[in-house]
């Protein structure tokens, strides 16, 4: 991180660091016939991102306030995120904590998110 004035800001990927293929889904929880849950994914984009873990400081104060962060994910500006979206990489899902602009720009998505692990075969985390 940079400072100008006052103001920490962030460095900007440079090219080639967005070279992990994600897929962001928007995820919905509908009340299922077992009264259980159905989770239902619309608005699917994939996009070029940066995926990097955080370090221990920002993990370790995640866990005292319940609100894990284990991972950074950096991606060109997209309108419209929010913490009911979720990325996946691979097999991995990641629950975003965290929506921002980087450094204000408008060149830049920063999402906070947290690693939930595989996706099961049926589409979701939960089976």
């Amino acid at each position: 991180m940079a400072t100008v004035g006052n103001v920490a800001r962030m460095r900007e990927p440079g090219a080639g660091e967005l070279n992990r293929r994600i897929k962001l889904r928007l995820r919905s929880d509908l009340p299922a016939a077992d009264f259980g849950l159905d989770s239902v994914f619309t608005e699917e984009k994939w996009r070029w991102a940066k995926i990097e873990p955080v370090g221990t400081a920002i993990y370790v104060a995640g866990l005292q306030i319940d609100a894990k962060v284990t991972h950074r994910v950096i991606l060109h500006f997209l309108d419209g995120l929010s913490e009911s979206h979720e990325v996946l990489h691979g097999v991995k899902i990641y629950r975003v904590r965290r929506v921002a602009d980087m450094n204000g720009s408008r060149r830049f998505s920063v999402l906070e998110v947290e690693e939930l692990g595989p996706e099961q075969s049926a589409g979701g985390l939960y089976g």
